[in-house]
């Protein structure tokens, strides 16, 4: 069967591979007003669920498939201790920071290691059974990444379009860093309700105040919890890296290995490079990373579609147009909740 992908919506997307199934992020019960494509309901089967990073609009919802499911959920420890906290067992929980390598099983194979059935690796007395590694269905390698930063000193200096082929030069501060948007989301964007009157606001943003005042978005921390990427290995030339943010470390990217061969990027932003503003567009932050990474064959963009709270939507074309000019890697474009073939 061949593998394939779906995105359903920002970071987070569904792909089934050599008899996996695997969400990246988890953002499915969104504000009305954004595209819902796949209802958390009908969730039925999950492996494994990737987290990167802790914030509202990656995180919710992963504490409900994992306990639908059985999944085991791969993220930081701000992600997993807010999972515990939702209820998620412990042996379900995988915390990580980046430098790990995991081999990933399905769940039919984890269910025979629990039952003594397969060939599993020693471990404490009371460790859950872990199959051994010869019968992993794939390989993930877990490295540290960075968030994205915004334009602008205040969330009153965000616009209400970001275009990837702006360039932003210099920081607002000398101190610029994420630490800013942990401080713009703990006591702006997740207390809007308290800053602004009801009648003030349209209705899109009415709408992104219910939500996050709403119990599907207390499953998240205003901390992202160290984002991270994750580089899945899934065969001879079938390497897809996932970075959620358009954030890096380029001292990583330049060794890692093996270099894939589809990238899946955030695109929305200002690029986070070593932890300092990235002078220089969205645009030309991709193509370093493109670079950095050898050009892989694939390019998915994610994070580009509308939402209801400023920037309330993105001009994802020049970056699109200087990916496929600038270097050997050619874009595709997903479709909302349309499958398609990964590789």
């Amino acid at each position: 069967m061949d593998a394939t992908i779906e995105w359903l919506g920002w970071t987070t997307f569904r792909i089934k591979v050599n008899g996996l199934v695997i969400f990246l992020d988890t953002w499915l019960d969104r504000p009305e007003g954004m595209p819902k494509v796949l209802d958390i309901g009908d969730v039925t089967e999950a492996d494994y669920i990737f987290i990167s990073h802790a914030h509202f609009d990656h995180l919710p919802g992963a504490d409900k498939i994992a306990i639908k499911t059985g999944a085991h959920v791969i993220a930081n420890g701000e992600a997993i201790n807010a999972l515990r906290s939702a209820g998620v067992p412990e042996d379900q929980l995988i915390p990580v920071a980046g430098g790990e390598r995991i081999p990933l099983f399905t769940l039919k194979t984890r269910r025979a290691a629990a039952r003594g059935e397969v060939g599993i690796v020693p471990g404490p007395p009371g460790t859950p059974a872990r199959p051994d590694p010869s019968l992993a269905a794939a390989s993930v390698h877990v490295w540290p990444s960075l968030h994205c930063l915004l334009p602008g000193s205040s969330p009153a200096d965000l616009p209400e379009v970001m275009d990837t082929g702006k360039e932003y030069i210099g920081g607002a501060s000398q101190y610029a860093c994420t630490l800013d948007i942990t401080f713009m989301l703990k006591h702006g964007l997740l207390k809007l309700s308290d800053h602004m009157p009801r009648e003030a606001m349209d209705e899109g943003m009415r709408s992104f105040v219910d939500w996050i005042d709403s119990p599907a978005s207390k499953c998240s921390s205003p901390f992202d919890g160290g984002q991270l990427m994750f580089n899945f290995l899934f065969g001879e030339g079938k390497t897809v890296l996932w970075n959620g943010h358009l954030g890096m470390y380029d001292g990583i990217l330049k060794t890692l290995q093996p270099q894939p061969d589809i990238l899946i990027q955030a695109i929305a932003g200002r690029g986070n490079l070593n932890g300092r503003p990235f002078d220089g567009s969205a645009a030309q932050f991709a193509v370093k990373l493109s670079k950095l990474l050898g050009e892989p064959k694939k390019v998915i963009w994610c994070m580009h579609e509308d939402q209801p709270v400023s920037p309330r939507r993105l001009v994802l074309a020049p970056a699109t147009e200087a990916m496929e000019k600038e270097t050997s890697s050619k874009v595709t474009t997903l479709q909302l909740g349309a499958l398609d073939r990964l590789f």
